[in-house]
């Protein structure tokens, strides 16, 4: 039977996998996978193929005893010694990213690119160059490949989300026999008194934590957040020199002059070679910077009051308010970008005080008028004035659109909060307040009984009117009986209209 070559590399034979689709796939691409194979398939399946790949390659190498130890020897070898110096600086922030998220057991790290660009301030090319000459030194060991859904091979096409790359922290076995590096056995060789090797799918998604913490292991598959083609960050954070101390502890050390005011011209070199790490002034040299800050160093400004003044912008009347900052990559003359944010801190007496002594300035009038007047203090201000505590008409027409927001929330948090069990109608409650307002009713009735009521008094009967006598007569009899009986209420006046 004629070998089947794989879906994967199309270098190898491979054999059907238990796919949807029943998929020929070689046992190492089987295995960079993440899936289960027995280590004797994949020994026989690299001497029979005789490919130069990841397993030929970790032949060659050996597992160090700790991470901290394996960013010891690389920082230590011939080949990183020849590396050039702001190479070798920004790899340094790659190797230490690398051991922090390694497994402490199986040496497994599996950083995204979005924190190793982070780390090295290189961009994707950069960063996937240095990486392929790691893993030619010897030094790294690619166990599987970052895929997508879009380019992931067919034995792989069950995983969602975009699965990112798994390596291998691994030592060149000359450079280990030669500089007597501690190395540990291999886990992936079998030995007669141990049982199968573990494989990448038995290994923990957590490198942070020991893998025996089960309330700490998580199961899913590690992800990029998102795309990221450039790095905010064009050089590596500050750091000991001593390498990574264990994983996840990121060790943030500041500068000399971050707290500190410059005085003497080689004291200011100092700050300005600092004040470097910011992704803009990057390109610029210490003396470059050094002759753009020299007169706000002067003033009594720290490399704190400086990287503060580059993100904000002082206003007349509260504090300074944050300003929007383009890439730093976008940035063409960030000379001219740098003189054009200092020249906001600027007037014609010279740089203003300093953001640090006008929160120093700020928190005594809190502490004194309040936190509303605190923001109501102009830049630099010492003294509040009564004119600054007047609101604008947009200031009040904000405040009463904020009350209106407000109180609908409120409301509308009222009308549909969950209302009590006790509060919900059911029949049974229906029929007990039923029973108490009929026994309150029949309380009422027998507390005040019931009176009849009393005819309405009758008006007396007029006299009949005479029906003899002359017109006259008759006319006084009623005026007489008139003026013993009720008294009758004259007619309201109604101007006739006269046609």
């Amino acid at each position: 039977m004629l070998p089947q070559m794989c879906v994967s590399c199309r270098r190898r034979s491979g054999i059907a996998r238990n796919t949807p689709l029943r998929s020929i796939v070689c046992a190492p691409c089987w295995f960079a996978g993440g899936c289960d194979i027995s280590p004797s398939e994949l020994t026989t399946t690299a001497a029979d193929t005789n490919a130069v790949d990841e397993l030929l390659t970790a032949a060659e190498t050996l597992l160090p005893r700790t991470a901290l130890e394996w960013y010891r020897a690389l920082l230590g070898s011939t080949w990183y010694q020849h590396v050039r110096r702001d190479a070798a600086q920004r790899l340094r922030g790659l190797l230490e990213e690398l051991a922090r998220r390694a497994d402490w057991t199986t040496h497994s790290s599996w950083p995204t690119w979005q924190r190793l660009q982070h780390a090295s301030g290189w961009r994707r090319s950069s960063t996937a160059r240095w990486l392929a000459e790691l893993q030619r030194q010897g030094w790294l060991l690619r166990i599987e490949g970052g895929t997508t859904p879009q380019y992931r091979p067919l034995a792989l096409q069950h995983l969602s989300g975009n699965r990112a790359a798994v390596y291998q922290l691994r030592v060149p076995a000359s450079e280990a026999a030669q500089r007597a590096i501690p190395t540990t056995p291999d886990p992936t060789t079998p030995t007669p008194d141990a049982g199968p090797a573990p494989t990448a799918t038995d290994t923990t998604w957590t490198p942070t934590h020991p893998p025996t913490d089960l309330s700490k292991t998580s199961t899913g598959v590690p992800t990029r957040a998102r795309a990221r083609v450039h790095s905010s960050q064009l050089s590596p954070p500050s750091r000991g020199d001593g390498g990574p101390h264990g994983p996840g502890q990121d060790e943030q050390q500041g500068g000399h002059f971050d707290h500190r005011v410059p005085v003497t011209p080689a004291e200011m070199l100092a700050a300005a070679a600092e004040l470097r790490t910011d992704p803009a002034l990057r390109r610029l040299t210490p003396r470059w910077i050094r002759s753009i800050t020299r007169p706000y160093w002067q003033a009594g400004w720290t490399n704190n009051d400086l990287r503060y003044a580059l993100d904000h912008r002082p206003t007349h009347d509260g504090p300074a308010r944050p300003a929007h900052r383009c890439p730093a990559h976008q940035l063409r003359h960030p000379d001219g970008w740098l003189r054009h944010r200092l020249s906001w801190w600027h007037d014609s007496n010279g740089p203003l005080v300093s953001p640090t002594v006008d929160r120093r300035q700020r928190d005594t009038t809190a502490h004194t008028h309040g936190h509303a007047a605190a923001h109501r203090l102009p830049y630099g201000a010492t003294d509040l004035h009564p004119t600054n505590l007047a609101a604008t008409p947009d200031e009040r027409t904000t405040a009463a659109s904020q009350l209106v927001r407000n109180w609908a929330s409120e409301f509308h948090a009222r009308r549909n909060a969950p209302r009590p069990d006790a509060d919900v109608a059911t029949p049974q409650s229906r029929t007990h307040h039923l029973n108490q307002i009929t026994k309150t009713l029949h309380q009422g009735r027998d507390t005040h009984p019931i009176t009849q009521p009393q005819p309405a008094p009758t008006s007396p009967t007029p006299p009949p009117e005479p029906t003899t006598g002359s017109a006259h007569e008759r006319a006084l009899a009623r005026a007489r009986a008139e003026r013993h009986g009720p008294r009758r209420t004259p007619r309201p006046f109604r101007a006739r209209r006269f046609r």
